[in-house]
């Protein structure tokens, strides 16, 4: 969803529909055409602007966090979930980290499953809470 409006209501409510994307008119071209090319490859993303709303609504709503954390994960789940948390699509998580993309995907299985986490935004709120990631832009490259 692209939109002039931040305004936590239309937030909520293009999530709760089930856009993959929010992003602010007047973003950049370039975050425009990643944010495109992320979500066409089944990733997700949204503005730094809202991320921070996203979060609190997230963390309002959602059970508490298992014990244990990220000392259940191996190394390799703690970076597939780092890069989770900067919005990479698995295309791109298996292009970085030099795998197959059935092998990430097994990684977040994993990851889902250790950390008891239903879906990606809760992986991503999870990150951020960890300090794996911070708002901001995706970093390149």
């Amino acid at each position: 969803m692209l939109t002039t409006f931040e305004d936590e209501e239309i937030l909520a409510a293009a999530l709760r529909a089930g856009a993959a994307g929010f992003l602010l008119k007047g973003v950049p071209a370039e975050d425009l055409q990643r944010a495109v090319q992320t979500v066409a490859e089944g990733g997700s993303w949204l503005d730094p602007a809202v991320t921070g709303k996203v979060l609190a609504t997230y963390r309002d709503g959602a059970p508490p966090m298992p014990s244990g954390g990220l000392d259940a994960l191996t190394p390799r789940e703690v970076e597939v979930l780092e890069l989770i948390g900067t919005g990479l699509s698995n295309a791109e998580i298996a292009d970085r980290l030099t795998l197959s993309e059935g092998t990430v995907k097994s990684h977040i299985g994993h990851v889902f499953a250790k950390l008891h986490l239903r879906d990606r935004a809760a992986a991503v709120v999870f990150a951020f809470d960890h300090g794996l990631v911070r708002p901001g832009p995706r970093p390149e490259g």
